[in-house]
């Protein structure tokens, strides 16, 4: 048996004994170690996102293999290997998975029982999973666990910069300075982009500077779209990653795009609020509006790369780490505006 945290009603999570998973011939048995507990698990605690329960939630995870089924290649998986876990909702054989955008699978599903595990859900929440190695992702250097469960959150932010398409020397705008907006800057900064930052919050915005926001927008004294153009010499931005969940700002960055531009609707909407905009407008700045959801294999193992070689640093946006027995106190905590990740050491 081992322990697992689980969603059982609308606002309350229980440790519970559940069976540990047995790993088949060609899996790995991987003993957890840390989970970050994303806004998706905070939606499911809140009632947001709707799921059938008992539910096991936690997707950004990382542990150590424990047990290697006889299938599995010994040349390149080891016992001990320190690792990663991402894509278990992905099924592997539809379409886009079979074209390497497992990220778009026809078929994700957060409802699948994964892992091995008796109870529906992502199962990062619980001490075992038995994986197959292709969900699998090394940790390559001496980072702490609890850095490397922010894989998951950096690949999708990794996959929002890379269809952004953004060049050295670009003007973009990043609205909303959470960990996925701040995530977003230290990427793009890494691209040697000029990015200017919208934010409301005095501290993000002093954060944002820190980490090296070239400059900061308070939307609440100053216009931001007139901003932007003022510091773009009135063109407006070259890209546009909104990673906000308020419907009006998909519009405001229709304006606050130059022509060519690129806006990347990044964050989830709820409630999900219809916007209006000028389809003449798109049509003559020539603007590429686009959405990103999720990652790919190779975000993976690029984000994983970006963390063991310590070219992404994520330590300050870890606001508190609580054992898997404080799972109560860490979804209130996570929950809470002002903290950016809270993460269940397993």
């Amino acid at each position: 048996m081992m322990k697992a945290a689980v969603f059982t009603h609308i606002g309350q999570i229980e440790i519970e004994d559940i069976q540990k998973p047995v790993p088949k011939s060609d899996e790995l048995l991987i003993h957890l170690k840390a989970c970050a507990i994303c806004t998706w698990e905070q939606r499911v605690y809140q009632g947001v996102n709707k799921v059938e329960l008992p539910f096991i939630g936690g997707h950004e995870m990382a542990g150590i293999i424990e047990e290697i089924g006889p299938e599995v290649d010994t040349c390149k998986w080891h016992l001990g290997d320190r690792v990663v876990i991402g894509l278990l909702n992905s099924c592997g054989k539809c379409h886009y998975c079979l074209n390497g955008q497992q990220g778009a699978c026809e078929n994700f599903d957060h409802s699948k029982f994964v892992g091995g595990l008796p109870i529906r859900g992502m199962g990062g929440f619980s001490e075992y999973l038995a994986v197959s190695p292709n969900n699998v992702f090394k940790i390559k250097g001496d980072i702490s666990f609890e850095i490397a469960s922010l894989t998951e959150p950096l690949s999708c932010v990794v996959h929002s910069v890379e269809r952004g398409e953004v060049n050295f020397g670009s003007d973009v705008v990043v609205i909303g300075a959470g960990i996925m907006g701040m995530l977003h800057l230290l990427l793009l900064k890494r691209k040697s982009a000029r990015v200017i930052v919208s934010e409301p919050d005095d501290e993000r915005r002093k954060l944002a500077v820190q980490l090296g926001a070239d400059e900061v927008i308070d939307p609440l004294k100053e216009d931001p779209v007139e901003k932007v153009r003022l510091l773009t010499d009135g063109r407006g931005a070259e890209a546009v990653f909104i990673t906000t969940p308020l419907s009006r700002i998909a519009t405001q960055s229709i304006y606050m795009s130059g022509k060519l531009g690129k806006i990347i609707i990044y964050s989830s909407y709820h409630p999900d609020v219809p916007v209006e905009f000028s389809p003449n407008l798109i049509h003559k700045k020539m603007i590429s509006i686009t959405g990103t959801a999720n990652s790919n294999i190779s975000d993976f193992e690029k984000s994983i790369r970006l963390l063991s070689y310590k070219q992404i640093d994520p330590s300050i946006f870890i606001s508190g780490v609580y054992e898997l027995a404080e799972c109560k106190k860490a979804l209130t905590e996570a929950i809470k505006p002002e903290n950016f990740r809270v993460i269940m050491r397993i």
